[in-house]
């Protein structure tokens, strides 16, 4: 057996092929890396639905709940940026080492934050800006795939809306 080497030309960034039963859609991305991440934002959306169809019982529990999703979305996207800055072909830089951990360390600083419509307000401003910084590291050659990005941003406006639709519950309930 022989050991092969990986160069910058051997590491392909492209969607792997669909497994059998499954497809890809136009952005590249499989449908059910798609579907899987769609559902990710279910959560959000049933519980900003749940909170105003029955404010006033359990409006509050839902609100601490979005909130501890939306600090376990944050600690996930950082995930997504620690696989990604290892596997640049020349290693990761400190820059994406540190733009990886940074969403975990705002994850953390969240929950001392005094009242949930605080940390609501803190994880609508961060997953956004994420994303943005997301979609300029693509662009410089360093950050997520294309085809990552394609489900990606409208994941983010669906999470945004639903983390809206919290804050402005909070605000009507607390």
């Amino acid at each position: 057996m022989t050991a092969q080497t990986l160069d910058a030309t051997s590491l392909d960034t492209s969607p792997p092929p669909p497994a059998a039963g499954d497809t890809q859609n136009t952005n590249g991305m499989s449908s059910a890396a798609a579907a899987v991440a769609y559902a990710g934002a279910l959560p959000l959306i049933a519980g900003a639905i749940l909170g105003w169809a029955r404010p006033e019982d359990l409006g509050p529990m839902v609100l601490g709940w979005m909130a501890i999703y939306g600090v376990a979305l944050l600690g996930f996207f950082g995930g997504v940026r620690w696989g990604i800055a290892v596997m640049q072909p020349a290693g990761p830089t400190f820059p994406q080492l540190l733009g990886a951990v940074v969403p975990l360390m705002l994850a953390v600083a969240v929950f001392p934050l005094e009242g949930v419509v605080t940390q609501l307000a803190v994880l609508t401003l961060a997953i956004p800006i994420l994303l943005i910084d997301d979609l300029r590291a693509t662009r410089r050659g360093a950050g997520p795939p294309a085809w990552y990005l394609g489900v990606r941003v409208p994941l983010t406006v669906m999470m945004e809306l639903a983390f809206l639709a919290a804050l402005l519950l909070g605000l009507r309930v607390l």
